[in-house]
């Protein structure tokens, strides 16, 4: 009798430590899936277009060609590269620099052109945030234009640059998502003045020894005293013709590395986190035999 009650108090033990092991299970598999819609709750709200804002905080390496990097001249194109970052406000400062590489005259294969370097220093304001194409407008400083004189030197058949300074103002398309990639297209008008012939016209013949002179920063070389002190064009060939225009019309293109947005708040920390942990894990190499066998004899 003892036994059989012994017996029947085992397997009711048994029983219950089955019961309440399913149950546990059942309980952590709840809890489990309760988290895993948890966060995935929370990765579509981090992902969602309503929140993200493909602006905010990002660095862009950036390489191009026209204007903004830094210049595009009357019949060629300057090449560089710049670094820009944009703010949470979406405002932005870039930085360029770059060169125009020195070729031949399309017109007259027997000359050279002359090459140059250049710069520029810009703001912009960028639209459409959580947009992936963006509008954005800039206002920059530096070398805006460039052309070259006639006349080329006549021991070396090169024909001299003019660099131009003077202030741009541009409209931008641009493609920036959390991608690594930025693209981007420029249309802008600049105004470097019309050199010297402004002094001329209000009776100021200013510095003679000097090629070029504006107000406020602005530099237009294409202007130069002839022997009987009047003004003419360094880039006709009659010299009686216009110098390089003070303002025109000019576009360029770039491309660019578009680091993740800097300054992350908790919710893209978390994302990022998971992101991570959601990738497969690189499996370890097996280990190769040693060639060496140990000798039991």
């Amino acid at each position: 009798m003892f036994k059989q009650i012994s017996v029947l108090f085992i397997s009711l033990l048994l029983c219950s430590n089955a019961v309440w092991a399913q149950r546990t299970a059942q309980e952590d598999d709840r809890t489990a899936r309760k988290q895993w819609e948890e966060d995935q709750r929370a990765d579509e709200y981090a992902n969602s277009l309503r929140r993200r804002d493909w602006l905010k905080d990002r660095l862009i390496l950036e390489l191009g060609m026209g204007t903004k990097f830094p210049v595009m001249g009357a019949n060629w194109f300057g090449l560089g590269a710049g670094v820009e970052y944009i703010t949470r406000w979406h405002a932005s400062a870039f930085l360029t620099g770059g060169f125009i590489l020195s070729h031949e005259d399309p017109v007259f294969p027997e000359q050279t052109l002359d090459g140059g370097m250049g710069w520029r220093l810009g703001l912009a304001y960028y639209l459409f945030p959580k947009n992936p194409i963006h509008l954005s407008f800039q206002v920059s400083y530096g070398t805006v234009f460039y052309d070259h004189v006639s006349e080329p030197n006549i021991d070396t058949g090169v024909r001299s640059i003019l660099l131009c300074r003077g202030y741009e103002f541009d409209i931008a398309i641009s493609y920036l998502s959390d991608q690594w990639y930025f693209l981007q297209a420029m249309i802008g008008v600049y105004s470097i003045g019309n050199g010297i012939k402004d002094k001329e016209a209000e009776g100021d013949p200013g510095d003679p020894y000097k090629d070029s002179y504006d107000s406020w920063g602005r530099s237009n070389p294409s202007w130069v005293r002839n022997e009987k002190g009047k003004y003419v064009s360094l880039i006709t060939v009659n010299k009686e013709g216009e110098a390089i225009p003070p303002v025109g019309v000019v576009f360029g293109l770039g491309i660019g590395f578009a680091f993740e947005e800097f300054f992350p708040d908790d919710t893209e920390i978390r994302r990022r986190e998971r992101e991570s942990s959601s990738k497969p894990k690189q499996s370890q190499p097996s280990k190769k035999p040693s060639p060496y066998r140990k000798n039991n004899d």
